[in-house]
């Protein structure tokens, strides 16, 4: 993993690229995947690229929610893993409307020997992409989010009676995933 220092592509109007690696998709080990972070965009690419626009993905920081690293317990095993979440939208299939829909990306890194390295490799991605997401999150008055002392907190009421008696089963399934995405410290009352 390097950073690198590029000149804006005029053919697609990107940005300098700030990050630039090579990950492992999750779901298939054989398929790798050169990953450049820009200023606006996370850009996915797999490795060895045929076409180039079947095999790239561009992703709007504005559109990310929250990007995390993580390590599991699989036998010693010194792979680190980053997960980005974003919510673009995106056209729905009965209605002419559009919608927001949850897209995550999830990346394995071993590139060294050393798990608390590899660690460290995935957390430095995600606070870059974290860092870059939150500077398009604007607030009330001009402020942005990234310019908040400390993260904004929710309660949440929710009468599990509402909604034809699905508004828990709401909450568990869409709300709350999205909020842990984003790093929301939140609080349920149920009334």
């Amino acid at each position: 993993m390097d950073q690198r220092s590029a000149e804006p592509d005029p053919g697609t109007g990107s940005c300098t690229v700030t990050l630039y690696g090579e990950f492992t998709a999750i779901g298939s080990r054989k398929v790798r995947c050169a990953v450049n972070l820009t200023d606006k965009e996370l850009i996915v690419q797999r490795l060895p690229s045929a076409p180039v626009g079947r095999n790239k993905v561009v992703l709007s920081l504005k559109d990310c929610v929250g990007c995390r690293a993580y390590r599991e317990d699989d036998g010693g095993e010194p792979a680190a893993y980053l997960s980005a979440y974003f919510y673009p939208l995106k056209r729905r299939w009965v209605s002419s409307g559009v919608s927001r829909q949850r897209v995550e990306h999830r990346f394995r890194l071993t590139a060294l020997q050393d798990p608390g390295a590899n660690l460290e490799e995935a957390e430095k991605w995600a606070r870059a992409v974290r860092e870059r997401s939150g500077r398009h999150q604007y607030l009330r008055d001009g402020l942005t989010v990234w310019e908040l002392d400390h993260p904004g907190r929710m309660m949440l009421l929710v009468n599990p009676q509402s909604g034809k008696g699905q508004a828990l089963s709401l909450y568990n399934n869409h709300i709350q995933p999205m909020l842990n995405e984003a790093g929301v410290p939140h609080t349920l009352v149920i009334t």
